[in-house]
């Protein structure tokens, strides 16, 4: 890592979305400049760069003229080209490296890592042709594109012979079968990995509708056995990538204890309660890692629920808003130009000291109409 890069030094942006746009505004807060490139002209983050590139994310020419115009680089999604990542990163100009990016892509190379690491995970097939596919017999399963499946796209539960049979996939793709466990809870541990050690937010308990993250509780309520566990396994991980920058890493826990599910080399949707309920939260942490800070250890001030809104549901949460205590309740609309049916749109973040006030707030919320 490079000499730490200090205000009011510019900072690039791969993709324009809710979390480029959050990452933005934590860096403009500490007095950096932002620079954002997406296809999008009306993305959330477009109003905040200074310049806007209009450009896909395989356009090598717009991202040298990014990486040129800038001091450092993230990217804010796991569909950047990884290739392209790779080869910019000249310096270490893109702390957050390739690896971590190129392995969360692809959900095969990302379970091969875990196991490479002896992190257990579900039990898992590849489906690279017709001839795996129809040897899977181990039902239930859940069957998903190893690439750019992300809120349930390209995902699909299969029961039985028939539904394996009914299921119409495309090949030279390449998917992945995994046996559809039974769990207690979703987890996500969310880490800021500096120069000199890393920081680590106390786990998140998630809750998944139709493969769309709709709630994340902070602290999650789980044994101390249990969050030591994800908390160990996800530094294991972070140090074996050699990465910097924030790093989510999701499991299950289940019956066969803590499995691994998946990775983001990103700030991370279930990690939004961390803006009211933490010193620093995950985007201030992202910003201070890539820019080279030592390491910044974050404490929880309040208890959280962090309540997604998608499109269809926008005029409910706006009503639901106005009823609410304005001291414990903050709502974060991302700008997106129209509000689309399962879209995330903005979310509702709720604080409280107490588990019994937290209760009592998602009490409210939901029963407000």
């Amino acid at each position: 890592m490079r000499q730490r890069i200090l205000p009011p030094a510019k900072i690039g942006i791969i993709g324009g979305g809710q979390l480029g746009q959050m990452i933005a505004l934590s860096a403009i807060e500490m007095g950096y400049r932002v620079a954002v490139l997406d296809p999008d002209p009306f993305c959330p983050c477009a109003c905040l760069a200074q310049p806007f590139i209009k450009a896909d994310y395989t356009d090598v020419v717009a991202l040298a003229q990014l990486v040129e115009l800038c001091d450092v680089v993230t990217y804010e999604f796991e569909n950047a080209d990884s290739a392209l990542i790779d080869g910019f990163n000249i310096n270490g100009k893109i702390p957050q490296g390739a690896l971590a990016l190129t392995l969360s892509q692809h959900r095969l190379k990302e379970k091969a890592f875990a196991e490479f690491l002896e992190i257990p995970c579900p039990k898992y097939w590849p489906v690279l042709s017709h001839k795996d596919l129809f040897k899977l017999n181990d039902f239930p399963l859940i069957i998903k594109s190893c690439r750019y499946g992300y809120d349930g796209k390209h995902q699909y539960i299969i029961r039985t012979k028939e539904d394996l049979k009914a299921l119409k996939l495309e090949f030279p793709s390449e998917y992945i079968a995994e046996k559809l466990i039974t769990f207690e809870k979703e987890i996500s541990v969310v880490a800021a990995c500096f120069k000199d050690g890393i920081s680590l937010f106390e786990p998140f308990e998630n809750v998944h509708v139709n493969g769309i993250l709709s709630t994340s509780r902070h602290p999650a309520l789980i044994s101390p056995q249990l969050q030591r566990q994800a908390l160990e396994t996800t530094e294991k991980i972070a140090h074996a990538l050699d990465y910097i920058g924030v790093l989510a890493v999701e499991y299950f826990i289940s019956s066969e204890g803590l499995l691994f599910n998946e990775m983001a080399p990103r700030p991370h949707n279930s990690a939004h309660g961390t803006i009211e309920g933490c010193t620093f939260s995950q985007f201030d942490l992202h910003v201070l890692s890539i820019t080279g800070s030592s390491l910044v250890q974050t404490r929880r001030s309040s208890l959280t629920m962090m309540i997604n809104i998608l499109g269809q549901d926008l005029p409910l949460a706006l009503k639901k808003f106005s009823k609410c205590d304005p001291n414990e309740t903050h709502l974060h609309l991302y700008g997106k130009k129209e509000a689309r049916e399962n879209r995330k749109v903005g979310h509702v973040t709720l604080c409280a000291a107490t588990l019994n006030d937290l209760q009592k707030d998602i009490n409210d919320w939901r029963n407000n109409s």
